[in-house]
């Protein structure tokens, strides 16, 4: 009996060492189908699962196992090393601005937690996605602490709303996928460096059609992003992680930066259960932009966490 279990188990942990390490593989071929790429998103579990199997192996003594789980741990790790590898930067400007970033969920009725959230971050913009009208309302004494208000609240989860007291030049809302999903662009000088802030939230890939027309959207955002002039900062609900394919090529076309990178992986979307959490929300920026923090905030309920990003201009990388 004591040989049959061991058996079992040990026949088991091939499984599950066998199945994430074809998870890893098909991380990298998303270009190929939208299905295919969602193994793309879950580098940190498979990293974890990993690590768990190939000790096991080590101290069950199978060395074929352990080498075998070590190989694809090893692949894994060389994707999350770069975001714990600091970026140096020397800021220009004495001033350090703060970015507060959320999806706060278009169904979320936490008002308190929201603005509790918003009000402990102190940001210099406070940019909100799936914004619903009912949101506008609850969130007014929290907002009335900013003198400029812009908002385009919807009941769908595609609502969006920026506010700053610094002092906005224009603002305008754009469809770049043809869906009615608004993009909002704002325009900034800061000490004399002019910075375009994009807001974002484009399609969840969970059909053939919603996974183009997140791509699409990307394919299009990023020429005019590389086009704008002074410095970028693109920050979004992008349902993607940096290791997708999608995302990697809008890195790519755009020459925009992940803030990410040098920080700390930071799953933002289901932050509070930590064995699904995945780094989907995102703030990307042009090379000019010094990153000095960035963090997740408070808890909002929900499912996504906030980015709270400071950052100044760079004189020299």
């Amino acid at each position: 009996m004591t040989v049959f279990f061991y058996t079992l188990l040990k026949d088991m942990l091939w499984l599950v060492t066998g199945a994430t390490s074809l998870f890893t593989m098909l991380g990298f071929c998303g270009r190929v189908d939208w299905r295919i790429e969602l193994f793309s998103h879950f580098r940190i579990q498979y990293a974890i699962l990993l690590s768990i199997c190939a000790l096991v192996f080590l101290l069950g003594g199978d060395l074929a196992g352990f080498i075998f789980s070590m190989v694809f741990l090893a692949i894994n790790l060389s994707l999350l090393a770069p975001f714990y590898r600091r970026r140096k930067c020397r800021a220009q400007t004495q001033t350090v601005y703060r970015l507060f970033f959320a999806n706060i969920l278009g169904t979320n009725s936490s008002y308190e937690k929201i603005q509790n959230a918003i009000e402990n971050a102190r940001a210099d913009l406070v940019l909100l996605v799936e914004v619903r009208p009912n949101h506008i309302v609850a969130l007014q004494n929290t907002i009335h602490g900013y003198a400029q208000h812009f908002a385009w609240p919807d009941e769908d989860n595609f609502g969006v709303a920026l506010y700053t007291n610094l002092q906005v030049e224009t603002v305008e809302i754009q469809d770049f996928d043809g869906t009615c999903t608004p993009t909002l662009i704002a325009r900034l000088t800061l000490e004399g460096h002019q910075l375009s802030l994009i807001g974002m939230h484009p399609y969840p890939p969970k059909s053939k059609e919603q996974a183009r027309r997140r791509d699409h959207q990307f394919a299009t955002i990023a020429p005019y992003a590389a086009a704008l002039s002074g410095e970028v900062l693109l920050a979004g609900d992008l349902n993607a992680t940096s290791w997708s394919h999608s995302f990697q090529e809008l890195i790519r076309t755009s020459g925009l930066l992940d803030s990410q990178k040098g920080f700390g992986l930071q799953p933002s979307w289901r932050a509070n259960f930590l064995p699904l959490a995945i780094p989907i929300d995102h703030v990307l920026h042009t090379p000019g932009v010094c990153i000095v923090n960035r963090r997740l905030g408070s808890p909002t309920n929900s499912d996504h966490r906030p980015i709270i990003l400071d950052f100044s201009f760079m004189s020299e990388a």
